[in-house]
């Protein structure tokens, strides 16, 4: 007899559909193919639209976010041209939500199973954290600067606190400074560390975050402004944006603080 069971359709990589994307509404011009390991991904590229180049801002957008959406990146990475700015939009990595049943399930005293805790697992956040990792230093080592010029990375969500725990192993790199934007962990117990991580990192720091942020961001602003006190993180500046985070007001906002941040460098 027939079979009418429906058949399992994979579901297609985010990285597939963010490179369709580019590729049709994007100019050959504004993509820069790098390498990771075996693979290629995209690199959106907007070139300094003012009289000099003061320097060049990465974007990192949030994961599983297009590497240019409506929520900030895509308004920064046109506009910032406009300031004398190379900027570049990196396309996230894959995120895999694949259960790690031994590091992320706990053992109750009755031997009973406890659900996990955490939105992500440990494993899952490493995995992510080292793709982006070497997705950065992959277009890193493709710059050039002048003394005088700036390299700016503007981080978004998960993938700014991610990143933020990079930055503070030290890493030799050349970042004046680091923007980070509603930044969060999805990890209980890494968000707990956030605050003093951010606090130890070399590059200033422009902390901003949204009035109708998520509670994960709103509770952990004043553990962060301590930190920063603790650790004499003098380069530290904290800012509100009004409103929500898809308003365009409050993106131009966004670079108003951002362009105000860099010139007190």
């Amino acid at each position: 007899m027939p079979s009418y069971a429906a058949e399992h359709i994979n579901a297609i990589e985010k990285q597939r559909l963010f490179d369709q994307d580019a590729e049709q509404y994007l100019d050959v011009a504004q993509l820069v193919k790098l390498q990771q390991g075996e693979s290629e991904f995209y690199t959106y590229f907007q070139p300094y639209m003012a009289p000099q180049r003061n320097g060049i801002v990465i974007i990192i957008p949030d994961m599983l976010a297009p590497p240019i959406n409506g929520n900030g990146p895509s308004y920064l990475f046109k506009q910032l041209s406009d300031d004398g700015f190379d900027t570049y939009a990196l396309t996230p990595p894959e995120l895999s939500f694949a259960p790690n049943i031994l590091g992320d399930q706990q053992i109750s005293t009755q031997g009973v199973v406890s659900q996990p805790q955490n939105t992500l697992s440990e494993a899952n956040l490493d995995n992510y954290k080292q793709a982006l990792v070497e997705r950065f230093q992959a277009l890193y080592q493709t710059l050039t600067m002048a003394p005088a010029e700036q390299l700016v990375v503007v981080a978004f969500g998960n993938s700014a606190g991610l990143f933020t725990e990079y930055l503070a192993t030290l890493p030799n790199l050349r970042v004046n400074a680091f923007v980070i934007v509603s930044t969060q962990i999805a990890n209980s117990e890494r968000q707990k560390q956030l605050a003093s991580k951010l606090s130890v990192i070399s590059p200033a720091l422009l902390d901003l975050y949204y009035t109708f942020d998520s509670p994960l961001v709103l509770n952990n602003l004043q553990d962060r402004r301590r930190w920063a006190q603790r650790n004499s993180k003098f380069d530290y500046r904290q800012r509100e944006l009004y409103g929500e985070r898809h308003d365009p007001n409050q993106h131009k906002r966004l670079r108003k603080e951002l362009i105000g941040f860099l010139r007190v460098l």
